[in-house]
């Protein structure tokens, strides 16, 4: 089954379990401040992707995981903050901290945009979701032609990308570097003044 997988399946399953990843710790989170019942009905375990895809249908079998992926993360934090808006600083320090431990070895501002790129679920490669602009050591500045979480979201995204932000911030914590967001959909990263 190996032979039919590339790099960029793995790649993209390997986005896919970060992105559990952060719904795990958000759950637990929440679970243990009783804003929900048991963590496990928002969070999947990812087995090896070579023992589980469907070989016939790659690519539908790998946006059917995304789609899965994003829509337990929404109801999770749709129902955590459902009558109670103020929780969303609490997981927004969650998902800073989930940053932080997942902090790159970037030495430049295009190593921090690969990293980012490696990390976040974007939807398919070939979607061509983010667009460079600019590329150098010291900045790197792109737009994201599309919305593709907002689906996941139904229609509302906007809690998806605050807190990805937070990540990003723990993620460049302790670097010589910043993430400008202009208008949710325009990004810079640059150094420090």
């Amino acid at each position: 089954m190996r032979a039919y997988l590339g790099p960029v399946h793995y790649w993209l399953y390997n986005k896919i379990g970060k992105q559990e990843e952060l719904t795990g710790k958000l759950a637990s989170y929440s679970a243990e401040k009783g804003w929900i019942g048991e963590p496990e009905s928002f969070t999947a375990r990812l087995p090896e992707l070579q023992s589980v895809i469907d070989v016939s249908n790659i690519h539908g079998w790998l946006q059917s995981r995304i789609a899965d992926s994003e829509t337990r993360l929404a109801s999770l934090v749709k129902g955590v903050l459902s009558g109670h808006p103020e929780r969303m600083e609490a997981l927004l320090g969650v998902a800073y901290a989930f940053g932080q431990d997942n902090r790159p070895d970037a030495a430049s501002a295009s190593d921090i945009y690969r990293a980012f790129e490696d990390f976040f679920v974007n939807g398919m490669p070939c979607d061509r979701v983010n667009v460079v602009d600019e590329s150098s050591d010291d900045q790197v500045s792109w737009h994201m032609a599309e919305d593709i979480h907002a689906a996941g979201w139904n229609g509302d995204a906007a809690d998806y990308y605050r807190l990805r932000s937070s990540v990003m911030a723990g993620m460049l914590d302790r670097t010589p570097f910043v993430l400008d967001e202009n208008d949710g959909m325009h990004y810079t990263i640059r150094k420090r003044s």
